[in-house]
């Protein structure tokens, strides 16, 4: 019995499954086509945009979505950032186990955005779905949280710590024509972030993975040594950490679409780092 289950590890892999209503979560595969695994894409595009909706009607169409995943035999899923901690301390809403969800953000946040806080102020920058949730999560998030030995000597540090929040509601729209690098779309950026560096915060943390594709932006606006933004680096080590004893000499990609595809193929720098730059065919099923 011990042999079989030892040689079961071994062989081992993931089937992991992305939720995205557009190209906000798949802003991840920078890092995650670089790992073995196969990978499931449920691109929600009917619904789009899930940011402007009301966080429980996204929260009932994720459930739904999940139930769909669960038949299709995945091990884990990765949510945006505000739906994951917000099913990891409801797992029971899900009506599947909580392990089921890669705690991807979780591990980001509490690895890197609480740690290495400066004086406990952050910022974090959302979407109109989060607000409803966002502030009770964090807090939440916070009380299983311990201060560093560094922290603690710290007489100005805040514990709890002191949350700002600001919507950046205008880039997602340019960036259906404009590309990440545009000038509009960076002025735009600028511009959102000028309050929070007068308002002296030391940690800013994006409620969507779509930001990590402005990071470059937002770390020159920033003086690093004072307010810090952890870049898709750290998110890549949180993702490694969580999936270090799952292995795998697989890569592949399938997208279940709930709108013709014609638009998500139009972007060929996306589409091309999805399939590894034309090394795979990425298998479309329509829903």
């Amino acid at each position: 019995m011990n042999k079989r289950l030892s040689l079961f590890q071994k062989i081992t892999w993931m089937k992991l499954a992305i939720i995205t209503s557009w190209n906000e979560n798949l802003s991840l595969f920078k890092f995650l086509n670089k790992y073995d695994h196969e990978y499931i894409i449920y691109y929600d595009f009917l619904y789009r945009p899930y940011w402007d909706k009301d966080s429980d009607f996204i929260q009932n169409r994720v459930v739904d979505i999940i139930k769909f995943l669960k038949k299709s035999w995945v091990e884990k899923i990765i949510l945006p950032p505000s739906l994951e901690l917000y099913f990891l301390s409801n797992p029971k809403l899900l009506g599947v186990h909580q392990s089921l969800l890669l705690p991807l953000f979780q591990t980001y946040l509490h690895d890197y955005c609480f740690k290495y806080s400066i004086i406990g102020k952050i910022w974090a920058f959302w979407d109109f779905s989060d607000i409803q949730i966002i502030q009770d999560l964090l807090k939440q998030e916070e009380k299983s949280y311990s201060l560093t030995d560094n922290q603690k000597s710290i007489k100005k540090f805040h514990s709890p710590f002191k949350y700002r929040t600001k919507e950046v509601p205008m880039r997602k729209y340019y960036l259906t024509t404009l590309s990440y690098s545009d000038f509009m779309i960076n002025k735009i950026i600028k511009f959102d972030m000028r309050y929070f560096k007068d308002a002296m915060v030391d940690t800013v943390i994006p409620l969507n993975y779509w930001y990590f594709n402005f990071q470059n932006t937002l770390t020159k606006f920033f003086n690093f040594k004072k307010i810090r933004f952890h870049k898709l680096e750290k998110l890549e080590d949180s993702f490694v950490q969580l999936t270090s004893k799952l292995s795998s000499d697989k890569y592949s990609i399938t997208m279940y679409h709930s709108w013709p595809i014609d638009l998500f193929q139009k972007q060929k720098k996306l589409v091309r780092l999805l399939a590894r730059w034309k090394n795979i065919e990425i298998n479309y099923e329509k829903i």
